[in-house]
């Protein structure tokens, strides 16, 4: 009898079609089934954000190895706003670990932050997931910081008698979204910005206003049973007098209105005042998320 001959393949891409963000879901899906872990692969953003990313520079982000046609590892690359920092975060099918597959995207995936002159590099892990942070030791990377995701847990009812309002970012918002995100998460403020909306993925950017006037944002992300909070934050301004709350009072009342049961978001472990106001509204740790420094 003769062996079967496996057909593998390495697919690097600047940005994923619909095809391979389904099958990148699917694997994710039964991965984070099995293993009782969180990834956090940012595909919707990708996926969203693909065409306003594709400035002809031709870098390669997405990392995909398929045997038979099969997709049984990926591994992606994110760097959003310009801050020339890369995450990198991915896995492998069950049936095909300890064979070397993640490995080898692992290496190309080296190759590109080196030409693409990373300041820095993370790598990504759950903190219970043993495979992942038993590959990232192999690296020799070093422990940087950790985030929770948190769970809206607590649905005791929120009152809010705030004069905050909460609407969806229209093109005539890109630059405020861009000179806010320089504020809050340091990216550059010359990033463009899609607001672009995707019928299937259903992702929303609203502006915090206070009486017509934006002192804010809060990024919404929603699937059929569950929608994730991102992108959130008040002008320094603003700060300190209750804003933050009302306004993620509103995005979670927006969601509520869609019957939609899970709610989710993340936070560095060390931003107490986000984690206070989270836990005030209800939402509770169930995983952390630990980020490596690889020395590129």
């Amino acid at each position: 009898m003769s062996e079967k001959i496996v057909n593998e393949t390495i697919c690097l891409k600047q940005y994923l079609s619909e095809k391979e963000y389904k099958e990148i879901n699917q694997l994710e899906e039964l991965c984070s089934s099995q293993d009782k872990t969180n990834l956090k692969l940012e595909l919707d953003f990708k996926f969203s954000s693909r065409s306003t990313y594709d400035l002809g520079l031709k870098e390669i982000n997405e990392f995909l190895y398929y045997i038979d046609d099969v997709l049984v590892a990926y591994l992606g690359i994110s760097s959003f706003g310009g801050s020339n920092i890369g995450e990198i975060n991915g896995m492998t099918h069950p049936d095909f670990r300890r064979k070397g597959l993640f490995k080898k995207l692992f290496k190309l995936a080296v190759e590109e932050c080196q030409k693409r002159k990373f300041n820095k590099v993370l790598l990504l892990s759950d903190g219970h997931s043993n495979s992942g942070i038993n590959f990232i030791k192999s690296t020799n990377s070093e422990y940087d910081f950790s985030e929770y995701r948190m769970k809206l847990l607590n649905k005791t009812k929120l009152e809010s008698i705030s004069p905050i309002k909460l609407r969806k970012a229209t093109i005539v918002d890109g630059k405020e979204i861009s000179r806010q995100n320089a504020i809050f998460f340091n990216f550059s403020e010359d990033c463009e910005i899609s607001l672009e909306k995707d019928e299937e993925l259903s992702e929303f950017t609203y502006m915090v206003e206070l009486v017509e006037m934006v002192i804010g944002k809060i990024r919404v992300n929603f699937r059929e049973q569950s929608a994730f909070i991102s992108g959130f934050g008040i002008l320094p301004e603003y700060r300190g007098r209750g804003y933050g709350k009302a306004a993620l009072i509103e995005a979670v009342r927006i969601i509520n209105a869609k019957t939609i049961e899970e709610i989710e978001l993340d936070v560095e472990c060390k931003n107490s005042t986000a984690l206070n106001l989270y836990k005030a509204c209800g939402f509770e740790e169930v995983s952390v998320m630990n980020y490596y420094k690889f020395n590129i």
